[in-house]
């Protein structure tokens, strides 16, 4: 393809009269030939009687070809035809047809001076593929980005519940809460460090814990809760130990009349029945309050035991957070080691990215390749879209860094006299000797093959830059060009039948400029050769 491509990039028509048709995968083929018979009977209308011509056989042959199909090849097909006549008013209609290696996306028909080839060229760039992920607590979309292509791989959802705010479970402040030191007092006076009466489910004990924490909001909401002599008013949230199987928690909003609750009577914790629960009027301006108390998580409010519910429901939120990372980073890991991805991004609109990066949720070998980690507004498609957009800077910097290493590399080799050549001549000879690793061309190589004529009729072929004058051996006049080649591809054909890597790296860094002096063209040896 990419010979293809170059061949169609020389030609140039005299007017409007190349055509180029690209018909994308899944496509049906029977439209896009209807269309080109309406394109026909349109090309009538061209002033120009040459180009009208032109432009109905190079249609008349496309529709031609397309009839021997009985639908669209898997990944579509790009066709261009026309009028490659090198003399004026003579006809020489050429038609070059490709299924591409990846699936066209793009429906084309169009008339120009030159050929449509940027959809095929953008297929045969060097493509370095790096892995995407955007996240947050709620879910993960993980992709790849090859080329300009973004690809959605996988996508996740969390179990992790929304982050309330602190002390989302509250009770009324007129509730009590009993002390240590057996004193009931309100909830809205209890301060940081206040010793609690607390119940240790583990051996049915009465203990002390320790206020950590204490938390404070209004509520749209409440329930009244009756049981023995008291009752208690609680936001819907808050949860309350009730008796099941075992030891169970329900939240004030889902506790029925006759469900069994714990209740302390004297100095002991006793199992009594709900009398009722009803709902109950809030008014606007009343804070309602919460307790974080430690190490058991509960304490008794109006002397009934209820569950130290933020610092649970942090624990709950926390271990599903970590559940949901474990899950994000192995999936990751596994699509990104599969696709040998040169790089990773990481995005998303909250705190939890950083945390996938920091601990170990990836793979080693994926973390180590982290370019960097952005701050995204989405955790979909659109989210990889702009994580790739946010990370422009970081990609280029990516390249760079990657073709500055690998030249530093082998100029270090280059001094040290290992297996390395550089020059055309020696890496030539190297390829033939079946002895190149490894091979280094500069994407814009200077070097063509020339077929040579000088004015008293001598030839001579060959390989020089560009712009270098070549004079006759005979009669030592300059020499004119008749015909030169490309032989980058031929070059990098070779390396890669001969199964060496082969790296094409520019000319934009320093290390990319002393390359192109020292002839553009280079290579690591498997073995060293004279």
């Amino acid at each position: 393809m990419k010979k293809l491509i170059k061949e169609l990039e020389r030609i140039r028509g005299r007017h409007t009269e190349l055509v180029s048709v690209y018909i994308p995968s899944g496509y049906n083929l029977y439209e896009i030939i209807n269309q080109l018979i309406q394109e026909r009977s349109t090309a009538e209308n061209i002033k120009s009687k040459s180009t009208r011509k032109n432009v109905i056989a190079a249609l008349e042959k496309i529709i031609q070809y397309l009839r021997l199909f009985k639908q669209t090849p898997p990944n579509g097909l790009a066709i261009f035809a026309g009028n490659v006549s090198e003399f004026e008013g003579k006809e020489d209609i050429r038609l070059w047809a490709i299924e591409p290696p990846e699936k066209l996306e793009t429906k084309i028909y169009w008339c120009d001076q030159v050929f449509v080839l940027d959809p095929l060229k953008e297929m045969v760039k060097e493509k370095d593929i790096y892995g995407l992920i955007v996240l947050d607590a709620k879910e993960a979309t993980i992709g790849l980005l090859k080329g300009k292509k973004i690809l959605v791989k996988k996508r996740l959802d969390s179990t992790v519940p929304s982050k309330t705010v602190k002390g989302g479970m509250c009770l009324h402040k007129s509730t009590l809460v009993r002390l240590a030191n057996g004193k009931d007092i309100p909830i809205n006076k209890i301060k940081k460090g206040d010793e609690v009466l607390c119940f240790d489910f583990v051996d049915g004990k009465l203990k002390v814990g320790v206020v950590e924490e204490i938390y404070k909001r209004k509520v749209e909401r409440a329930k009244k809760i009756f049981f023995e002599k008291d009752a208690l008013i609680a936001s819907y949230d808050h949860l309350i130990f009730v008796k099941g199987d075992g030891i169970e928690e329900k939240s004030a909003g889902d506790l029925e009349k006759q469900d069994t609750v714990f209740v302390l009577e004297g100095n002991e914790v006793k199992e009594v029945k709900i009398k009722n629960v009803s709902e109950t009027f809030v008014e606007a301006s009343i804070f309602f309050y919460d307790l974080e108390v430690k190490p058991y998580g509960n304490y008794f409010a109006n002397c009934l035991l209820v569950h130290n519910s933020q610092g649970r429901y942090d624990r709950l939120r926390e271990d599903a957070i970590n559940e949901f990372l474990t899950k994000v980073g192995e999936a990751a890991s596994n699509i990104f080691l599969e696709e040998k991805v040169s790089g990773v991004l990481i995005g998303g609109p909250g705190p939890v990215k950083e945390r996938l990066v920091k601990e170990d949720y990836l793979h080693y070998q994926i973390r180590s390749k982290v370019l960097g980690v952005k701050d995204v507004g989405y955790t979909d498609e659109y989210g990889l879209e702009e994580l790739v957009k946010r990370s422009e800077d970081l990609l280029q910097q990516a390249e760079i860094f990657r073709e500055k290493k690998l030249l530093s590399d082998f100029f270090v080799k280059l001094r040290e006299g290992q297996n390395v050549v550089i020059g055309l001549e020696r890496t030539m000879k190297a390829l033939e000797m079946g002895a190149v690793e490894e091979l280094i061309i500069l994407e814009n190589f200077e070097y063509v093959r020339k077929y040579l004529v000088c004015e008293n009729g001598h030839k001579k072929t060959v390989i020089a830059k560009v712009d270098e004058k070549i004079s006759c051996e005979i009669c030592g006049k300059e020499m004119s060009v008749s015909r030169q080649e490309e032989i980058f591809d031929e070059i990098v054909i070779k390396a890669e039948e001969l199964g060496a890597k082969v790296s094409i790296v520019s000319e934009d860094t320093e290390e990319g400029k002393g390359f192109k002096s020292m002839g553009g063209i280079g290579a690591i040896l498997r073995f060293k050769i004279d």
